[in-house]
């Protein structure tokens, strides 16, 4: 196993060394590179393109588009760490965990490499090969239909608790109003729900993700996803991702004939 941490800049790499750190505390290979999103593009490709990596822990701040182009590019678990700089990294933890539908970046809270560290190698020892949605409080049930929707779309056994399970891959509902967060020490991916959005959610999603990772508010699908990519479904990924962009570029098409 050799677990890739790219920091978007030099000023991030002390930060990022904390997770080097306890993967090599745990006699876990990684590999440190720098490299921006925006200014290095090119350099991107090339170091996602050298080798194959059981996962990818990317970290920024600011904008931060760092970890959901890395996640746009591979079928390799990404894990984004946002990094504190303005409005108390609010901007960064919003770049990286509200990735669109079926791209997904499980992302820790402000300034947690350690948090990222562990969850990596949580899914490198990952043997569990059916999911478990868990609740906490109250859930958006629409929410967990999407999540339901993709897991029986790359043919990923699930069941229906109200705990976390230890032999499963869990993927946990959270009331973003209620805020009750389950412990989890086995592989646990969080879902931010409300029924109603808010910009106020924006700042309840910085207090809530101090603990654990985290997909998007009400992102079930995401959090789904994430689980095929843990599971190593790439062959089924690939032709999710490519059903994607079609769809896409049918649009383009459309657009651009008017």
């Amino acid at each position: 196993m050799t677990v890739l941490i790219i920091a978007a800049s030099k000023s991030d790499v002390d930060v990022m060394k904390k997770a080097a750190a306890v993967l090599e505390k745990n006699k876990v290979k990684c590999e440190m590179r720098v490299c921006s999103a925006h200014r290095t593009p090119e350099l991107l490709d090339k170091i996602l393109g050298e080798k194959e990596y059981s996962v990818i822990i990317a970290a920024a701040g600011l904008a931060a588009a760092l970890p959901g182009v890395v996640a746009a590019k591979t079928t390799t678990p990404v894990i984004g760490v946002p990094l504190k700089g303005a409005f108390e990294g609010l901007d960064a933890l919003l770049s990286i965990i509200q990735m669109p539908p079926g791209i997904p970046v499980l992302t820790t809270g402000v300034n947690n490499p350690e948090e990222a560290a562990a969850f990596a190698m949580k899914i490198a020892s990952n043997k569990a090969t059916k999911a478990n949605i868990a609740a906490a409080g109250n859930k958006s049930q629409k929410a967990v239909d999407k999540a339901v929707e993709i897991l029986k779309q790359f043919g990923i056994p699930y069941g229906c608790s109200d705990k976390i399970e230890k032999d499963a891959m869990n993927i946990c509902f959270v009331d973003i109003n209620e805020g009750k967060i389950p412990a989890a020490d086995t592989l646990t991916i969080y879902c931010p729900t409300t029924e109603k959005e808010t910009a106020a959610d924006a700042v309840k999603l910085l207090q809530l993700t101090k603990k654990g990772v985290w997909v998007g508010l009400n992102r079930g699908e995401n959090a789904a996803v994430a689980a095929a990519e843990i599971v190593g479904l790439n062959d089924k990924l690939k032709e999710y991702r490519w059903d994607m962009r079609r769809k896409v570029e049918d649009a383009d098409r459309e657009a651009s004939a008017r």
